[in-house]
């Protein structure tokens, strides 16, 4: 088995995948719903004849294994859609009005279907264990998680690697970052808890709304006062709500925002900063505050230097171009598969403005993909795989 037998597979079953990214496309699942996309996928492996487990939660891992041991790599791919209605046009557009594919996990789920079509065909060829991970709910950062507890429960990986598209990058083109990749992001609420009163005597009050302005403000500046400049790192206080009318102290004064950073060693001190900030900010207007985090916090996507090294040589054998730098600020609870079992997250391009897909955003009800670049993806996806099984 040579590497252009992998190409020569790829490009054998693409249509294969461009059927069921379409399919998945037209009937989206948004995170936690996945049920009629994960019973597809099974109905998948097992034409294919695939062993496979499934999960309460929708949640896929397939295995393919020809007993001849060695090590084992993930392949890691998510599989939820958006609640948002889509403007495409396509005539494989969402049959639905609240949920669409506009972040490719579509593409996603097809590519590794066509991974798993093109390597059961070689099966007895394969230098090790693959499995294939099918991940619920990327976007609410739940999936990552249990995907990485279910894996662990069926033996571990040496590596995890991913895939994701996107039109930042033309067809042909990958981003492959070693090192910090894509940040982590904590999601704060803040509720500024004082008394009520007429803004004719403040005194009579406790007003809520002084000290939540002093912590957006603290939280604004605590970077350049706590944190080495070399580790970015970002507060964004994006929504603060209090009072009804311009008479009236209000009871609560609520702020909201995210922290966003690279490093995964500064988790456990944001925490602490916003924790203990809040805390003597309230106390020094004598107000009290409750403070909650509204999405489970994740940490930064962390690309494995070696893995990433390989990754890299893959693409360029491919003749793809490549682009070595660039962090993205998003999150993707990718970091958490990749914290368990090293290896890399890249993007695929899939712009082609000729074709009339434009640079459009990732999350736009007008997203949409050249289809061409899938055939890319999943050569990438074997070819890597194999690479990191040696």
């Amino acid at each position: 088995m040579t590497m252009a037998d992998l190409k020569i597979l790829a490009e054998k079953n693409h249509e294969y995948v461009v059927k069921m990214r379409r399919h998945f496309h037209k009937y989206p699942e948004i995170s936690t719903q996945e049920k009629e996309t994960s019973k597809r996928i099974c109905e998948e492996l097992e034409a294919m004849g695939i062993p496979y487990h499934v999960y309460p939660d929708y949640t896929v891992v397939g295995v393919l294994d020809n007993g001849k041991g060695g090590k084992t790599v993930l392949i890691r791919e998510d599989i939820d859609a958006l609640p948002m209605k889509e403007e495409t046009g396509a005539e494989y557009a969402s049959v639905y009005d609240n949920a669409m594919h506009s972040c490719g996990h579509d593409a996603h789920a097809a590519m590794l279907l066509g991974v798993a079509k093109s390597l059961n065909e070689i099966k007895d060829e394969i230098p090790g264990k693959i499995l294939l991970g099918f991940q619920v709910a990327e976007e609410n950062l739940k999936g990552g998680r249990t995907l990485a507890k279910y894996v662990k429960e069926l033996g571990g990986a040496d590596h995890s690697i991913s895939v994701h598209v996107g039109c930042s990058e033309n067809v042909g083109q990958m981003k492959i970052v070693s090192g910090p990749f894509a940040s982590g992001v904590i999601t704060y609420r803040i509720i500024v808890k004082g008394k009520g009163g007429h803004g004719s005597v403040p005194h009579t009050a406790k007003d809520p709304i002084k000290p939540a302005c002093e912590l957006v403000l603290k939280l604004a500046s605590l970077p350049s006062n706590a944190i080495d400049a070399q580790d970015p790192i970002v507060f964004s206080t994006c929504s603060i709500v209090a009072g009804t009318a311009p008479n009236i102290i209000p009871n609560e004064a609520v702020i909201m925002g995210t922290v966003r950073y690279f490093n995964k060693d500064l988790t456990q001190p944001i925490f602490d900063w916003l924790e203990n900030i809040s805390d003597c900010v309230c106390k020094s207007y004598g107000v009290e505050r409750e403070m909650d985090y509204m999405f489970d916090p994740m940490i930064p996507v962390v690309n494995d230097p070696a893995a990433t090294k390989i990754a890299q040589k893959v693409a360029t054998e491919m003749g793809m171009e490549i682009f070595t730098e660039g962090k993205g600020m998003g999150s993707d609870d990718m970091a958490i598969v990749l914290d368990s079992f090293p290896g890399f997250y890249v993007n695929l391009g899939c712009a082609n403005e000729a074709k009339g897909f434009g640079h459009v955003a990732n999350h736009n009800s007008c997203f949409d993909i050249d289809e061409d670049a899938l055939v890319y993806g999943t050569e990438f996806l074997m070819k890597s795989a194999f690479e990191l099984l040696k």
